[in-house]
């Protein structure tokens, strides 16, 4: 699968706009995320291990929160997109 990850956070993953997971699950691919992207991670993920409140992480285009606990595989070849809230005036 591939996770894409947007102009803001590129900093924090070396300049890579994507990079490649095997994963089965949601979780399993936060997990890696954490694992193999720590400065990523840190951005998105709260003390408590739960995604940030301001970021959004999409799979094929649905929000995990709106994912339902049983729905929550990852085919092979799916996108996995972050998308940080943006804020402004």
């Amino acid at each position: 699968m591939t996770v894409r990850v947007p102009a803001p956070l590129r900093e924090l993953t070396g300049g890579r706009e994507q990079f490649q997971l095997e994963a089965r699950t949601v979780d399993e691919v936060l997990e890696q995320i954490r694992r193999i992207e720590p400065l990523l991670a840190g951005r998105l993920f709260s003390d408590d291990g739960n995604v940030r409140g301001f970021i959004n992480v999409f799979v094929d285009g649905t929000e995990i929160r709106h994912l339902e606990s049983g729905r929550r595989g990852v085919r092979p070849g799916a996108v996995v997109t972050i998308v940080p809230s943006v804020a402004g005036g």
